[in-house]
């Protein structure tokens, strides 16, 4: 009953969405780029197999049945954590689905690290493998007593990956608690399948995760905003320049964010401080 429920919400609400919410691409790179630049060309289908990637974690991923993923995303996450593989980690997956995912880290990572997987599924459950350091909580990713619960008995994590229901609230709300009260310092933050918030049966609301990011590239620069005059002349000596700017939390401890094709992964770093500009 639980899953035709969920079932029978996602349904409305994408019927709901349809006649909403679509997509379309922004105006201003039309207006601003040369006509180039934006001229329509043909996107090749990789149908034949030839960017399979040749790594590791993909080759693992082969030999474990019940998985659903991109194959570009496994060059990405060797590039994120191959060097995290000789030292126990903590790692959080939202979104279960058939266990594949959850074998796979298993699998690649450090026999001690702790591999933690959320879905709202009940019938999850089953993948939970306690005495190799495979949990699974069974709950609503957007619902953040939830989540506090799920980070005191497991956390902070080391990398926190959303693969869940791709919903456009579900995913920003999701983030906004997990990146701030789940992720460990210097941890990583990925959202899977981002080109989902382009699909109007995801997009439950206009403001999209994927637009949640872009403008986090604006407050991630907020101490630059109106302060040209305390940080940014070089004419300024120590004495005269500010020790602090106000900013958004949220800004201050973003490192660096990376899209990628229907990827965005975000590092936090709690220690983070405004650049100091010196003039040879």
């Amino acid at each position: 009953m639980h899953r035709f429920l969920s079932r029978l919400r996602r349904a409305l609400v994408s019927r709901f969405i349809k006649r909403t919410f679509p997509y379309r691409l922004p105006a201003g790179p039309y207006q601003q780029l040369s006509g180039e630049a934006t001229q329509p060309v043909n996107m090749v289908v990789d149908s034949a197999g030839k960017d399979r990637p040749d790594v590791e974690l993909y080759k693992i991923w082969q030999g474990i049945p019940g998985g659903h993923k991109w194959w570009h995303y496994f060059e990405v996450y060797d590039q994120l954590f191959s060097g995290l593989r000789d030292t126990p980690i903590r790692f959080l997956e939202v979104g279960v689905y058939q266990g594949g995912s959850l074998a796979c880290w298993r699998e690649y990572f450090h026999p001690d690290s702790v591999i933690v997987g959320v879905d709202i599924d009940p019938d999850c459950a089953k993948f939970e493998d306690a005495s190799s350091n495979v949990h699974v909580r069974i709950g609503d990713q957007s619902d953040t007593q939830f989540l506090s619960d799920l980070f005191q008995e497991f956390g902070p994590f080391d990398a926190i990956l959303d693969d869940g229901s791709h919903i456009c609230s579900d995913m920003i709300k999701t983030f906004e608690y997990a990146f701030l009260n789940g992720l460990a310092d210097q941890g990583v933050y990925i959202a899977e399948d981002t080109h989902s918030n382009f699909w109007r049966g995801y997009r439950d609301q206009k403001y999209s995760f994927v637009d949640l990011c872009k403008d986090l590239v604006d407050f991630s620069h907020a101490h630059y905003l109106e302060n040209e005059d305390k940080i940014g002349r070089f004419t300024l000596t120590s004495s005269q320049r500010v020790k602090s700017i106000s900013v958004p939390r949220i800004g201050e401890e973003i490192q660096e964010i990376r899209f990628l094709d229907s990827m965005i992964m975000i590092r936090r770093n709690k220690q983070r401080s405004i650049p100091t500009v010196e003039h040879l």
